[in-house]
């Protein structure tokens, strides 16, 4: 128990690395990954809530993550995967293909969530709250840990929404960066590198031992001044 918290407390800053005025919400997806539950982001577009899922993937040892926006012309094969054909044609059986779709994944970011419609919602039901999927005639249980659903609206009042509201215990609203000394390092930022990992420039010849500094491993393309015009946009 000593060492659990300094040990998520590291996760934590490196799940946060090159993340402005949104470390509360990252942390808010890992608590509810960890305690089995969904989480629901509202905001506005870019805002960064698609990144909340990307970034909380890769808490996971050797976790999948998949990733989709619905439209009200989303279908089902779209998010649990699309009906074998071998199957349905040789041996009777009407059963999805599910591996790299949701059924399958670690962790699942849907966007625009409102937009499902009954056939996905129903499924998702069953999905969030027991960690079970109906295909075809079997029951398979999904190894999710955690599902994030992001939206620029709130559920409409009538449309048989409530249900699936009521399955994410956590609803956050996701505002833009306010703070300009945060977007000024924003927008400074140019290290691409996953987060955690301490990659070698490609310059620095192979046994080098010598730390080399952040400016000359990533030069800044942004001059002096940038920054203010940006803002004043």
């Amino acid at each position: 128990m000593n060492t659990l918290k300094p040990r998520i407390a590291s996760l934590l800053q490196q799940l946060n690395e090159r993340v402005f005025e949104k470390e509360h919400i990252v942390a808010l997806a890992l608590l509810s990954a960890v305690a089995g539950e969904s989480i629901f982001l509202l905001g506005p577009p870019g805002v960064a809530k698609s990144m909340v899922g990307r970034r909380l993937k890769l808490a996971f040892r050797n976790a999948s993550a998949f990733e989709y926006l619905m439209s009200r012309f989303s279908t089902p094969d779209e998010i649990f995967g699309p009906v074998s054909i071998s199957k349905l044609k040789d041996e009777d059986t009407y059963e999805r293909i599910v591996d790299g779709y949701l059924p399958s994944a670690t962790i699942a970011f849907l966007d625009e969530i409102w937009k499902a419609g009954p056939a996905i919602q129903n499924a998702l039901l069953t999905i969030i709250n027991e960690k079970i999927y109906r295909n075809g005639q079997f029951s398979i249980r999904v190894p999710l840990k955690g599902l994030i659903a992001a939206s620029n609206e709130l559920p409409a009042q009538g449309q048989g929404l409530e249900a699936l509201w009521d399955r994410f215990l956590l609803r956050c609203l996701v505002g833009g960066i306010e703070d300009m000394g945060e977007f000024d390092r924003m927008i400074s930022s140019t290290s691409r590198r996953k987060p955690g990992r301490r990659n070698r420039p490609s310059n620095v010849p192979p046994g080098y031992s010598g730390r080399y500094r952040a400016h000359r491993a990533y030069p800044s393309p942004h001059r002096p001044g940038i920054p203010s015009c940006v803002q004043a946009l």
